[in-house]
């Protein structure tokens, strides 16, 4: 069951919470502001739900407060970018804007991360970058403790989720894409548990390599495993998943079966429009690409044809009206939280 929030009162909420527990004002605001646009565009699996995850990870002191992001340029157009095991989205905002700065002057960046936390949603940064007239791609993969998804053809999981996100300047909102390589994320399923609802066909197998629509069976045990993405041809979403593996370990010199290795490996490599063409003209072009693509007439069962982040944007300015659905285990959470910090959810 779910019950509809403000964005306003969830960021307040969210900050608070993570200040109680030795966060500084600044990260907090910015960690819980990644979540709430992220819920604010739909994707709930990576947004307000993760809040009480992110309180765990402070008290069992996987996620450090308060700690310094270093930035080491490596050569003209990289970086490398050490987020101290602070908050994922204060060390991956740092890295794209990183990005950006040196795309900047010198036409293209690649950033890789080391010691960073859970991210959120991996289309945020990209959509940053989108903003300041470049595009980027991004990659973002997890250790062995996150390895959910099933090699094509395996029925013992491999890889994670393992999402590629890219972004680029329009005349108007910026095209954005932001998928897992996987069938669905964990957080869906996650999501779906909570919710005491089915998944859909063809997302999940259970312990024994069966397909199942059942969350329960999937968390186990013993533990199934998501498939990657494509069906009958999931050969191509494996083989996806395992270049996000390539970008976001090997290249960074990550074991991909380290058990001593956390948090995300996350790559983004930035393009300034500048490059070949006048950032104008490439807007422009884009923007008659995309109405291009949405001028084909609908098929049978669509009512329109969308481009990437079309939806989201649209989304977005839904739930900033209407409020955001929060699931109850994860509001009880958060109250129980604001209970024992002797903090008002209502402010």
């Amino acid at each position: 069951m779910s019950h509809l929030h403000s964005h306003e009162k969830i960021q307040r909420l969210g900050s608070l919470l993570f200040q109680g527990l030795g966060a500084g004002k600044m990260e907090a605001d910015l960690a819980t502001a990644e979540l709430v646009k992220s819920s604010l565009m739909g994707h709930d699996s990576h947004g307000v739900m993760r809040i009480p995850e992110y309180l765990g990870f402070i008290e069992d002191g996987s996620l450090k407060t308060q700690v310094e992001v270093q930035i080491k340029q490596t050569g003209a157009t990289t970086a490398e970018v050490d987020c101290s095991f602070g908050f994922g989205a204060v060390g991956a905002t740092r890295a794209i804007e990183t990005g950006i700065d040196i795309a900047s002057e010198q036409g293209t960046a690649c950033i890789i991360t080391r010691n960073c936390n859970h991210v959120g949603r991996l289309g945020s940064y990209v959509n940053t970058a989108a903003d300041a007239g470049m595009i980027a791609i991004a990659t973002c993969n997890s250790p062995i403790y996150g390895h959910h998804v099933l090699p094509y053809g395996g029925r013992e999981g491999r890889l994670a989720t393992n999402p590629i996100a890219y972004g680029a300047p329009t005349d108007g909102d910026p095209i954005v894409a932001d998928f897992s390589t996987s069938v669905a994320p964990e957080g869906k399923i996650r999501f779906y548990k909570n919710e005491e609802m089915m998944v859909p066909e063809g997302w999940i197998l259970d312990g024994e390599g069966k397909p199942t629509n059942d969350p329960n069976e999937f968390y186990g045990p013993p533990k199934g495993g998501i498939l990657p993405f494509g069906g009958k041809v999931g050969h191509k979403g494996y083989a996806l998943g395992l270049l996000v593996e390539i970008m976001g370990a090997v290249f960074t010199g990550v074991s991909t079966t380290s058990t001593e290795t956390f948090g995300n490996g996350v790559c983004f490599l930035v393009i300034n429009t500048n490059s070949f063409t006048q950032a104008g003209t490439f807007k422009s072009l884009l923007t008659e690409s995309a109405n291009y693509m949405k001028s084909s007439p609908p098929a049978e069962g669509f009512d329109e044809v969308l481009v990437p982040g079309e939806l989201e944007f649209r989304r977005e300015k839904e739930r900033l009206k209407q409020g955001i659905p929060v699931d109850d285990t994860t509001w009880n959470a958060m109250l129980d939280y604001a209970a024992k910090l002797d903090i008002s959810p209502e402010g």
